[in-house]
């Protein structure tokens, strides 16, 4: 069986990453057996190449790590059921709409409240304690943690923009979410397509959030978007 190495679930998705979310959905709607496991944060960079999750181990020991990496090996090795039949204009579609999620709609749609925000950052940190009061190691290790994200938002020019210019960005993500979604059952026409897994991912990492931020109203108004996380809900229980 295929393993799925993640943090901790949350709301309601399997991993309060996206990432990992992302790889969970895709699964599940491929109807490929994995079972999950913990990883282990102090030995993240030991275990995985780029010190992220996502990754898996096969079952015959090959391991995979980066979201979109794992999901195009998934493709090769055990076929690609969800997008047979998909025209070269579309696979180009769905690589573009991802890129979009993975490279930009997370840092200002996930990373900015989450990370970045001090109110919702505690929030964040008690709930990956799973208690009101964070145990003094615990608060270090997190706090540890977040410089690191943080110090890659910064880098990476994220930490010179405003909230205001941030948040304004990621309201430009959902428009083009849900105006390319429009009346649609699923995000690339009558049926459901790998890049379903990316799009559910990113509003419930968005939308379902107990944080408060600006841009998780202006998503959760687009009544197509969650319509639309409804169906994917009522087809496959994600």
């Amino acid at each position: 069986m295929i393993t799925l190495y993640q943090y901790l679930p949350a709301w309601t998705v399997p991993c309060i990453s996206p990432y990992v979310t992302k790889v969970a959905y895709y699964m599940t709607m491929s109807g490929l057996k994995f079972e999950t496991k913990p990883q282990d944060l102090t030995r993240l960079d030991r275990d995985t190449p780029a010190g992220k999750l996502p990754y898996i181990v096969d079952t015959d020991g090959t391991n995979v790590n980066d979201s979109t990496h794992i999901i195009e090996y998934l493709q090769s090795k055990y076929g690609d059921a969800l997008d047979a039949g998909v025209s070269a204009a579309d696979r180009a579609v769905m690589t573009a709409f991802n890129r979009m999620i993975d490279e930009h709609t997370y840092w200002v749609a996930v990373i900015q409240p989450r990370w970045r925000e001090t109110a919702n950052w505690e929030m964040y940190l008690r709930i990956i304690a799973g208690t009101n009061e964070v145990p003094a190691g615990l608060r270090a290790f997190g706090d540890d943690f977040r410089f690191r994200i943080l110090n890659e938002f910064m880098t990476g020019g994220w930490g010179r923009m405003s909230a205001d210019v941030i948040y304004r960005r990621a309201r430009a993500d959902f428009d083009a979410l849900s105006d390319f979604l429009g009346n649609k059952p699923f995000f690339m026409g009558d049926k459901p397509r790998w890049v379903d897994a990316s799009v559910l991912s990113i509003l419930r990492h968005t939308i379902d959030t107990p944080f408060i931020f600006e841009a998780k109203d202006y998503a959760a108004s687009k009544k197509n978007l969650v319509a639309y996380m409804g169906r994917m809900k009522e087809q496959f229980g994600i």
